[in-house]
């Protein structure tokens, strides 16, 4: 099975790609200010189309205390209209300090802070991200599968 990770935000959206069977998520190019739900969609289904895709993985920005926020329900609000325009399912899967990850992943401290903003901009933490949240998801399902 493959599947499309997703760090949605409302300027950008980050993407991964993985196969269950490599079982390792890559970052994808990430959809840049975009203006309309519409325009993602066509964007995610040439993804799926290039890529091939049995369902996406969607970050779900949860509380620190677990509880689900106005955020958390944008999110799931997305992944609903994203199993409807593309036919395909959506596992949610917390992503709670995943761009905090990436960022500690990748070496940035205050001093580079300028460095991290920039990357934010063109979307770079956000595919980094996405693939945090994919990774996440296909370990807890090989986990589940183990015991």
């Amino acid at each position: 099975m493959n599947y499309i990770g997703i760090d949605y935000g409302r300027k950008n959206i980050g993407l991964s790609w993985a196969s269950k069977a490599l079982g390792v998520a890559v970052p994808l190019s990430p959809i840049l200010h975009f203006q309309t739900l519409q325009q993602v969609f066509q964007t995610l289904q040439q993804v799926v189309s290039e890529k091939g895709c049995d369902g996406f993985v969607l970050g779900l920005p949860l509380h620190m205390d677990g509880s689900i926020g106005s955020r958390a329900r944008e999110v799931q609000s997305f992944g609903c209209q994203l199993q409807a325009a593309l036919n395909l399912p959506v596992f949610f899967q917390d992503e709670r300090l995943s761009t905090q990850t990436v960022e500690f992943m990748s070496g940035y401290q205050a001093s580079s802070l300028k460095k991290a903003k920039q990357k934010k901009k063109r979307g770079i933490i956000d595919s980094q991200a996405a693939m945090v949240i994919l990774q996440d998801f296909l370990d807890q399902q090989t986990e589940f599968l183990a015991s």
